[in-house]
């Protein structure tokens, strides 16, 4: 299991330079994110891939809209907990003018108090390398193409641990480590979507547009728990005692070399733009539009699918009773490290699946005629459901709102929103849109906090992008 920790850090490590997205609660473009992700309905031309594919269909869509690494590319990352600011991160773990800060017992007690609920971390980076959208016409109906790197992973950690740490083996208390968990991974899709006008409910809509999107995933990296079940009780003769019920499963490209405790050959790092991958599998998206006057309605269900994992797969595994009173006796050290952390073994395979999501969403645009406010003025809102909790998803439901107002032509579009729910709780976005003839580019932050007060949030992120519109 230790392992499994090790190699984790080092797919997040290697994402927070260069890559990732999806599911409920992932990062997406730079333009929805600054609308706090309230996309469904609102999104058109390539940022309608992966999130509702009828939208490329939608009389809103550029004629011709693509997305290159140049002049700017498309990026997105976050990083955060949900229960540490960089304030308290930098006072715990910052020292003192280069020296170790000292906690009081007032200091461990708040530390503590930070992970009552556990520690969950999220890490997330992501880049576009191409999308490419055409609508041909109302009959034949709208394609496009999307290459997206997507590197993702969270972590949950024990407050039994932090507990330990702080204030020492407790006697008679029994600690408690199912809280744990660790999921990430480095994949990549290549998507090929197709949408088009359906001649359907006239009578209420002014246009009703259907689309679908077919993926080909590779796999680069995953490492991810699928249980924990332990306990640790420290007797009065100082011993340990307890029960270990942990299973978890890892699979890696050669280029991060890694080494499991079974491999008794080491692996060479050859690292390219297109490593082998360690999983394969196929997904799809699906969904529906529909326009009526100034309003547009979204239905979609994204990232359908699995992958299978099958170069270099691990499995570590323990199960049984834990037991330690002699910290010199060797073979019980070994023993609890292994009933605790998990021994590994190799595993032809195992599979995981896509983040699936459920997505609903409604706008409504405000034109310069009927606009109260000077410009134009978009306002959407959204509900997400995530079906699994796999990396950028949440079981929990998400519910967002967001709008996008261009006051003149001379200032920028400028772009906010609140998003509630999913991992995270609460989010105010904001971002910024410049449009210069045909190009675009788009900034945004999940967290206006993070602009204003950086030292006090509890998230670091930044979005941004370039487009062609034609």
């Amino acid at each position: 299991m230790n392992k499994l920790i090790s190699s984790t850090f080092v797919i997040l490590l290697f994402s927070l330079r260069i890559y990732a997205q999806f599911g409920s609660t992932g990062l997406v473009d730079a333009k929805s994110t600054a609308m706090a992700k309230s996309y469904t309905a609102a999104s058109n031309g390539i940022y309608s891939i992966g999130v509702n594919p009828a939208n490329l269909a939608s009389s809103d869509s550029p004629f011709l809209q693509f997305s290159t690494v140049l002049p700017l590319p498309s990026i997105s990352s976050i990083a955060g907990t949900d229960f540490m600011t960089i304030n308290d991160f930098n006072y715990y773990f910052g020292g003192v003018n280069g020296n170790p800060r000292y906690l009081s017992q007032t200091d461990k007690e708040r530390l503590n108090a930070l992970f009552n609920n556990g520690g969950f971390v999220r890490l997330n980076a992501s880049i576009n390398w191409l999308s490419v959208a055409l609508k041909i016409n109302d009959k034949v109906g709208a394609i496009a193409f999307s290459i997206n790197d997507v590197a993702a992973g969270k972590f949950t950690f024990p407050q039994a641990i932090v507990d330990i740490a702080l204030n020492g083996n407790t006697i008679g208390k029994t600690y408690n480590l199912n809280d744990a968990n660790i999921s990430a991974w480095w994949i990549r899709d290549y998507s090929l979507s197709y949408a088009r006008h359906l001649d359907l409910l006239k009578q209420y809509f002014d246009e009703v547009n259907a689309g679908v999107t077919l993926k080909i995933v590779q796999g680069f990296a995953y490492a991810g728990t699928e249980q924990i079940n332990t306990n640790l009780s420290f007797a009065n003769d100082y011993s340990i005692s307890g029960s270990s019920d942990l299973s978890a499963v890892s699979s890696f490209s050669n280029v991060f070399n890694v080494k499991y405790d079974f491999d008794s050959t080491s692996q060479q790092t050859n690292f390219s733009p297109f490593p082998s991958p360690a999983g394969t599998g196929f997904g799809f998206d699906i969904g529906f539009s529909a326009k009526r006057h100034f309003w547009r309605f979204g239905l979609s269900i994204t990232d359908i699918g699995s992958i299978n994992w099958d170069n270099h797969a691990a499995q570590f595994t323990a199960s049984g009773n834990v037991y330690l009173n002699d910290i010199t006796n060797k073979t019980q050290v070994d023993s609890l490290k292994d009933q605790v952390f998990g021994k590994s073994k190799s595993i032809s395979s195992f599979t995981t699946s896509l983040p699936t999501s459920l997505r609903l969403g409604a706008s409504y645009f405000f034109d310069k005629r009927h606009n109260p406010i000077p410009g134009t003025l978009l306002l959407a809102a959204d509900y997400n459901q995530g079906f699994n909790n796999m990396p950028g998803n949440s079981v929990n439901p998400r519910i967002s709102v967001g709008g996008e107002w261009k006051p003149m032509d001379w200032i920028p579009y400028i772009r906010t929103g609140f998003s509630f729910g999913g991992n995270f709780g609460f989010h105010w976005a904001f971002g910024l849109g410049f449009r210069a003839d045909m190009l675009e580019f788009n900034i945004a932050t999940t967290d206006l906090q993070t602009l204003i007060a950086p030292n006090s949030s509890k998230y670091i992120s930044v979005s941004i992008g370039s487009s062609w519109n034609l």
